[in-house]
């Protein structure tokens, strides 16, 4: 059995073989170039277009008795099989419809343009100026890809630079905040001990006072019971000690008058209270676009 690219070839009577163009009246001939069969009337048409007027179609017993049925061969195998028809190469090249298609397409799809014939047209194309334009093409892409590879990479460092150049301002703002929580905490703890060494000297002064009057009156009682037993001793001891008690009385007056202390409630601040209230307080992040314009203007200077 015959091999053809590497693969294995089935071989088929002519009486198994059906026009490529029509698929369902059995094959009268047979191109050579195009590699497929055809019909009567296919076969009699095939050469009357100027694309293939220098095609050789057999017919009758000179028809090849075999057609080879390739599976998967190497790339260029795969590259010459046609989109539209996996059986057939590709053969011919359309301008107008800037495609390339095998001999089914040709007939069924391109009548009426100009085709060429692709082993005719390409037989010094690596030299020719559309192949040193798109080669040009895949230059300038790769530059120009190279180029945003490298932007990339550097936008990327500019990336990491102002996570922690950010983080670093995040912390150093967190310092400051927690220092002058810090200082105004220490301020209100002196100013509350104020108070309280305040209120507390002039309570205990006031306490003192007390304990004074109260003492002189413990005395001036005893005085009076010891004069009980004589009337007028008693009753001139009682006077006496009825004008001091006004005097201890007016003094306890003043006393209680003065008997008091600083009331004082710590008020949050305002300001404070709007930060701890507030889910973005402290700081917030503003987002912007990276500048792309130099990028931009380099790219477009590569075209």
């Amino acid at each position: 059995m015959d091999q053809v690219g590497g693969t294995k070839a089935i071989a088929l009577s002519t009486q198994d073989m059906f026009c490529h163009i029509c698929s369902n009246v059995r094959a009268a001939a047979h191109c050579v170039d195009c590699r497929i069969y055809l019909c009567g009337s296919c076969g009699g048409h095939h050469t009357k277009y100027p694309t293939f007027d220098n095609h050789r179609v057999l017919s009758g017993t000179k028809m090849p008795s075999s057609v080879h049925h390739q599976g998967q061969g190497n790339i260029a195998d795969n590259l010459r099989r046609c989109s539209d028809h996996q059986q057939e190469d590709i053969k011919f090249f359309c301008a107008s419809h800037d495609a390339v298609y095998c001999c089914i397409c040709s007939t069924k799809h391109h009548k009426g343009c100009q085709q060429e014939y692709i082993p005719e047209l390409s037989k010094d194309y690596i030299n020719s100026g559309d192949y040193k334009k798109v080669t040009a093409y895949f230059q300038s892409t790769d530059t120009t890809t190279n180029t945003v590879l490298k932007e990339i990479d550097h936008l990327i460092k500019k990336v990491d630079q102002l996570n922690s150049s950010q983080v670093e301002k995040l912390r150093k703002f967190k310092a400051l905040i927690i220092a002058y929580l810090d200082q105004r905490e220490k301020e209100l703890l002196h100013e509350i001990q104020l108070t309280r060494d305040k209120d507390l000297a002039a309570l205990k002064k006031l306490q003192s006072s007390a304990n004074a009057i109260k003492s002189d009156l413990s005395k001036e009682l005893a005085n009076v019971k010891t004069h009980e037993k004589n009337s007028s001793d008693l009753f001139i001891a009682t006077k006496r000690a009825q004008a001091l008690l006004d005097k201890m009385q007016s003094s306890l007056d003043d006393l209680t008058s003065r008997t008091m202390y600083q009331e004082y409630d710590l008020q949050k601040d305002p300001l404070v209270e709007t930060l701890l209230k507030n889910k973005d307080g402290m700081a917030q992040i503003i987002t912007a676009p990276g500048d792309m314009t130099c990028f931009c203007q380099r790219l477009k200077m590569q075209f």
